[in-house]
Formats: structure tokens, C-alpha cells, sequence
């Protein structure tokens, strides 16, 4: 009766092992993509994968920390944060963050509409087309709310994930990304996250 009790046991321990490595937390390794840019001529690639900025072969070795959010042109809250997002763009890349922002509107006018937000907030960090929602069902799960963002360290783990749109979250944020890149905390910018 032994045997199979413990062949039983051990198939029970391995079930929650596979489980986990699909899981998305913080400490535990991004999951990997590569997606179609929206705006190629800020990209410079028709085509981005988070292996350019993370993990032992990362193509950039100037990137440290990179910042993903995901977002839809419906979205309300994703409107108010696409500002925030260039102006941590702006303000940190030359210290090593990477800004991706991953559009997750699944038709062609959504995507149309996606497209003009950039240009209306002037956004100069690479927007990934999630148009069949793949990436975005991975990393999000089928109920999530927008925005949601993501920290990434250089070696590829997650940091931290700020799931919807919180007003107060920015400073965290902020002290998150500015401890990641190794700068001194400083004050968030009245006004940086609408």
C-alpha cells in the first residue's frame, strides 16, 4: 500500500510546482515575449522582446530596471497614466530604466485609437501590439484591471506589480524605480501621476 500512496504523494507535490512556474508574482522570473511595435520609429525594431532588456544575453547592457504597463485606448485611467510613463521615460533612461507600454485593444480601430493616443502624448518609449491578448492573458490572467504595470529587474525577476490606477501609488512607484536603478529616493513631482 506504500508505493502508491507515495507515487500518489509525489504526484500531488509536483502539481503545485508546475502550477507555480506559470505563475506571474513578484520575486518569480517575467514571462518572456516578443511583440510587434506600435510605434517602430521611437522602437527602432518592428519588433521588441523582453530579452533585449533583461537576462544574462540582454542585447542593452545599459538597461536595469524595466517598467511594463499594459493598456487599453478605452481606458480611462490608462489615458492618465501614458504622461506619467514618459515623464518616468524621459527622466530615468539614461540611468537604465526601460519603459514598455503593451496595448492590449484587440480590433483594428482600437488599435487606430491606440496609436493617436501616442502621438497626442508625444510617447517616445516602445508600445507592444498584445492584439490577440496572449501576453496580456499571462501576465494579467482573464479579469484584470487596467492599467496594470510591472517592474522588472535586470536579471529578469518581477519587482513589483501594481494591478489598476491608484493616485497614491505613484510615490512608491517612484522610490521602487529610483532603489532599482541605484539612485537616492527623491520626492515624487507634484503632479507626476495624474
Amino acid at each position: 500500500m506504500r508505493p502508491p500512496l507515495a507515487a500518489a504523494l509525489a504526484l500531488a507535490l509536483a502539481a503545485p510546482r508546475a502550477l507555480a512556474e506559470d505563475e506571474v508574482a513578484e520575486g518569480l522570473p517575467a514571462p518572456a515575449f516578443s511583440l510587434k511595435t506600435l510605434n517602430p520609429e521611437v522602437a527602432g525594431s518592428a519588433w521588441i522582446a523582453l530579452d533585449r532588456y533583461v537576462g544574462e544575453e540582454a542585447e542593452d547592457p545599459g538597461a536595469k530596471l524595466v517598467v511594463i504597463s499594459f493598456f487599453a485606448s478605452w481606458c480611462g485611467p490608462c489615458q492618465k497614466e501614458l504622461p506619467w510613463l514618459q515623464h518616468l521615460h524621459r527622466t530615468y533612461a539614461d540611468q537604465g530604466l526601460r519603459v514598455l507600454g503593451v496595448d492590449v485593444d484587440r480590433d483594428e480601430a482600437g488599435v487606430a485609437a491606440a496609436r493617436k493616443l501616442l502621438q497626442v502624448h508625444r510617447v517616445t518609449y516602445p508600445v507592444l501590439s498584445d492584439r490577440f491578448n496572449f501576453l496580456a492573458r499571462r501576465y494579467l490572467g482573464e479579469q484584470a484591471p487596467l492599467p496594470s504595470l510591472f517592474v522588472v529587474r535586470r536579471d529578469g525577476t518581477i519587482a513589483r506589480i501594481e494591478r489598476g490606477y491608484a493616485r497614491d501609488v505613484s510615490a512608491v512607484l517612484l522610490a521602487e524605480i529610483q532603489g532599482g536603478l541605484g539612485l537616492r529616493a527623491q520626492p515624487a513631482r507634484a503632479g507626476a501621476r495624474p
